[in-house]
Formats: C-alpha cells, structure tokens, sequence
C-alpha cells in the first residue's frame, strides 16, 4: 500500500509538468488568434526567389551598328532574321535609308549569340569565315622553342590558348575582340602569311590538336564593338 502511494505521489508531478511544457516545433501565435506572423509567410521568402529567377532571365538585346554597304537584307540574313522583324523591331520608315553607325535592334532568334555575364551585345561587323589553327610551334610560326620571339603575337602579347587568334588586320583591326559561333570569345592579336581575307587561324597549345581541328568553313563570326569589352 505504500508503494502504490509513493508511485502516485511521484508520477501527477511529473505529468503536470509535461501538461505545461509547449512543443518545441510550435510556431508563435498571432496576438489576434489569426493566421502566422509574416516572418512565417512562405510567400514573403518565395518573392525574392521569384524576382533573381527573373531577372537572370532578362538578356540584353543585340544591337547591330550598320556599316558601309549594308542593307536590310543582308543584315537579316547574317542574322537568321526576316527584314519584316527587322523593320518593326526598329520602327524603320524608309527601309532603302540606313546610316553608318546606325544602331539596329536584332530580333532574338534560336540562334542569337550568348556573350558571358549578361554583357551587352554591340555588333559591329558579321563575318563568314573558315577556321584553321595554329601553335607557337617550328610547323607554324617557324620559331624554336630558343627563339627570343618564341610565343609572343603580333602585338607583343604572348599567345593564350582560349584568346588568341590570327587575324588578317585589313578585316579584323589588331585589338578586336570577335564571338566565334561554336567557339566563344576570342582576341585579334597575332597575323600570319597565310592569313588573309575573312580566314582566322585559331591559337591552341597542343600541335595534335591544332592539327585534328582541321578546317572549317562558313563559320559566322561578330566582330563586336569595344563596349562589349
């Protein structure tokens, strides 16, 4: 009989306790007894989530200076565009009258270029070229590895794989940067005997690779203007 007093003794203490202790996972009430805090709303934390989501979305448009001998035509085929889009995308009243250095707003199209970071996209030239490469090597610039010259461009900046191409300065100016479709980014530096007209010759380490490379032609290269740069 006395364990059986002791026991209840014990035990309604403790599940008193227990009665009062709130869980730990509960959420704080509103002092109206309404719905939770704002600082609980899903909807507040999915608004910015929403808006990043957007804004990442949000592409500058590529912008065309026009250049001497241009038409419409001929800038809506280089970029894949009917000359319809191109004139209400602009507001052209009179499509026989384009000015040097006109800016011209091109359609986005599947094939529009993807310059990094969101950079603007001034156009300044387009470009149907044929690629080939090359490397600091004897095969190709005829220079050993001893030479003091060994490596360094045509203005003076030694040749990086992943920048460096040779250009015929006559079409492209030493300096420019052009986005080669297929490969990306790419730097005028460096010229080459054998680089004339619209051919680019592509900087690569690896003689193997410069070599499996090859040739290709009909590749669509933007020269861009320095505000891309």
């Amino acid at each position: 009989m006395f364990r059986k007093i002791l026991c209840v003794t014990l035990t309604l203490p403790l599940l008193l306790c227990l009665w009062q202790v709130q869980p730990a996972y509960s959420y704080p009430e509103c002092e109206d007894g309404g719905e939770l805090p704002p600082t609980y709303s899903m909807a507040r934390n999915a608004a910015p989530v929403e808006e990043a989501a957007q804004a990442e979305l949000v592409q500058p448009r590529t912008q065309y200076q026009v250049d001497r001998g241009d038409t419409l035509f001929k800038i809506a085929r280089d970029f894949g565009v009917t000359v319809d889009d191109l004139i209400s995308s602009n507001n052209i009243q009179n499509p026989n009258q384009l000015t040097i250095g006109q800016s011209l707003t091109i359609p986005k199209t599947e094939s529009e270029i993807g310059l990094p970071n969101g950079q603007k996209k001034i156009i300044k030239k387009v470009l149907n070229t044929t690629l080939t490469a090359y490397t600091a090597g004897f095969e190709s610039t005829g220079k050993k590895a001893s030479h003091p010259m060994y490596g360094i461009t045509f203005s003076g900046l030694k040749a990086k794989e992943g920048r460096t191409i040779a250009v015929d300065p006559a079409v492209i100016p030493i300096g420019s940067t052009v986005f080669i479709d297929g490969i990306g980014i790419r730097k005028a530096e460096d010229i080459g005997s054998a680089i004339r007209g619209s051919r680019i010759d592509v900087f690569m380490n690896d003689l193997n690779d410069a070599q499996e490379f090859g040739v290709k032609k009909n590749v669509k290269v933007y020269l861009l203007d320095r505000e891309n740069i």
